[in-house]
């Protein structure tokens, strides 16, 4: 299920309707802004946080998709690269989602935007659901547990160089040999070509998947034990000041 399809976010969808609304009257009638209410404002905005986490779980099943892939026959690229390629995708989405969670979080407890949007960010949300909101606290630190090995690859793929690991250097050598030199048979003799590409694809299909099942699990937990703020708000028809 999207959780966007929340029942504690799905609440909020009449209110983001009727704001759009309003936006497509005062955009027919040439008007560059329009007035909505607070409610709807702060409905606009959590509903924007959960698409955005959404969206990016989305890429990761898809690019779950290709890492299950074993063959790319209209392609120039070999399976090695298509494999990095999707690999390093599904790193930098994955440790994405947690980094969105917090934003939800914080905008959730009416934080502003402006003060959690940047690289302090996610400590000032830490404080704040530390002091009044622990349980949600403790399942963002949950999420933190769950991606802390992909910390280090995920950062080595956006800053220094791209995915690789031992046993997608051997695909890569015998991808690249312009011949069958005798080196590369003593690989192949051990191992074929297709038997080591499906064990790359199988370790990367296990490894990633657990993870990304589990952080899903976890943004439904964070949204659940949010509920009492958005059910709080939806009865009181207009975001309370911190």
């Amino acid at each position: 299920m999207l959780h966007i399809e929340n029942p504690n976010i799905k609440q909020f969808f009449p209110l983001v309707t009727k704001s759009i609304s309003k936006g497509m009257d005062a955009l027919s009638n040439g008007d560059n802004s329009y007035d909505a209410s607070p409610i709807e404002i702060y409905a606009q905005k959590i509903f924007s946080r959960v698409y955005e986490i959404d969206n990016a779980l989305k890429n990761m099943l898809i690019t779950m998709e290709y890492l299950r892939k074993k063959n790319h026959e209209d392609s120039e690229y070999n399976f090695s690269e298509h494999h990095a390629h999707h690999i390093e995708n599904l790193l930098l989405r994955l440790t994405s989602v947690v980094d969105r969670s917090y934003l939800l979080a914080g905008s959730t407890i009416l934080m502003e935007s402006s003060k959690i949007e940047n690289q302090n960010g996610k400590n000032k949300i830490k404080k704040a659901l530390l002091k009044s909101y622990p349980i949600s606290s403790a399942i963002l630190e949950e999420m933190n547990s769950a991606v802390a090995d992909l910390r280090e690859p995920r950062n080595k793929v956006a800053h220094q160089a791209g995915f690789s690991n031992q046993n997608l250097c051997v695909l890569q050598t015998i991808e690249n040999a312009k011949t069958e030199s005798l080196s590369i048979k003593e690989i192949t003799d051990k191992m074929s070509y297709d038997n080591i590409k499906e064990m790359v694809s199988d370790e990367s299909i296990e490894q990633y998947e657990s993870v990304l099942l589990a952080i899903d699990k976890l943004v439904t937990d964070l949204i659940n034990s949010l509920s009492l703020v958005y059910t709080g708000l939806i009865q009181s028809n207009s975001p309370i000041e911190n």
